[in-house]
């Protein structure tokens, strides 16, 4: 495996899936063939973990703490015989643990004839799906990610990965450059307040507050804004159920926060800001050239999208 990145700097993505390596690797055992290529002590084949960890008081006093399982295991026809060497004699208080690892050797099922194979336990006969270690994932963590609500919206791709990205805490708010060791002064560019972090920027300052709250009084409801930005996307659809808006009001979080975003980098970057009003107006604008781009509806001016919308 490619080296694990720990420092501040480094290919984001890549840094993603090295988080999840150790949950991958307990998820793999060994199949023995010829154990030519399965390390003794260090590999699962065995048992659910490594024999180094079921049994340490023996790990350590082995002679051989590198060797493959094929220098431990000898054959006399088809009956197999374990030999394991240690640095001294087994004393009084390890012969339970002598007996249990013995007796896992030998109820060990080796295939001598064909080479080692490296098996998914979650489904040895099919092997490998990312599905099926994404499902392990989900059900080992707090709450399923809501990659529905994120990469099923109408939006443009770039908008979908800015979402995902924000949902994952890692868009480069001042609080995140921060620990990626790059002191600045933290404070909202928008409020010019508090400092600045993702659920603050995107929901809670009051600049986004006014933007969130024309949004629910538009389509008629009354909501509770959760604190961070995949708990947004987790209950987003709520009660519009099939309403003909649903496309709508999937692609207005993606569509809301993509505004606030430009706007603050454009304020930090460029000096120029939007007033509220004019950010208003560039979000409707934005999300109707989203659903005029995927043939939802066609409109001939904002004032009539922003009816079709309307619920109230």
């Amino acid at each position: 495996m490619s080296k694990v990145p720990t420092g501040p700097y480094g290919v984001g993505l890549w840094k993603f899936i090295c988080a999840r390596w150790d949950t991958f690797c307990k998820l793999l055992k060994f199949e023995v063939g010829d154990g030519s290529l399965i390390r003794f002590w260090d590999d699962v084949w065995c048992l659910e973990q490594p024999l180094k960890f079921a049994y340490p008081e023996l790990y350590r006093i082995a002679c051989n703490k590198e060797g493959v399982v094929a220098d431990f295991v000898q054959f006399s026809g088809e009956v197999v015989h374990w030999d394991v060497d240690f640095t001294r004699m087994v004393q009084d208080w390890e012969l339970e643990s002598i007996s249990s690892f013995l007796e896992v050797l030998y109820s060990a099922k080796i295939k001598r004839y064909e080479q080692d194979k490296l098996c998914w336990q979650p489904s040895p006969s099919i092997g490998f799906q990312v599905k099926s270690f994404y499902n392990q994932i989900s059900s080992n963590g707090a709450g399923s990610f809501p990659w529905k609500n994120i990469w099923k919206a109408k939006v443009p791709p770039r908008v979908a990965f800015f979402s995902w990205t924000a949902a994952s805490g890692k868009i480069l708010t001042l609080d995140n450059l921060c620990r990626r060791g790059i002191i600045l002064a933290s404070w909202c560019c928008m409020c010019k307040a508090d400092g600045e972090s993702i659920d603050h920027l995107l929901f809670h300052c009051p600049y986004a507050k006014e933007l969130w709250d024309m949004i629910f009084a538009l389509f008629g409801i009354h909501w509770v804004m959760p604190k961070h930005v995949i708990e947004v996307f987790c209950c987003w659809q709520g009660s519009m159920g099939r309403h003909k808006n649903m496309v709508i009001w999937k692609a207005i979080p993606h569509c809301l926060m993509w505004c606030i975003w430009r706007e603050r980098n454009a304020r930090i970057f460029e000096g120029c800001e939007l007033s509220t009003a004019e950010l208003k107006q560039l979000f409707y604008r934005l999300l109707m050239e989203w659903m005029t781009a995927i043939g939802l509806v066609i409109f001939s001016n904002l004032i009539e999208f922003i009816d079709f919308c309307s619920l109230s």
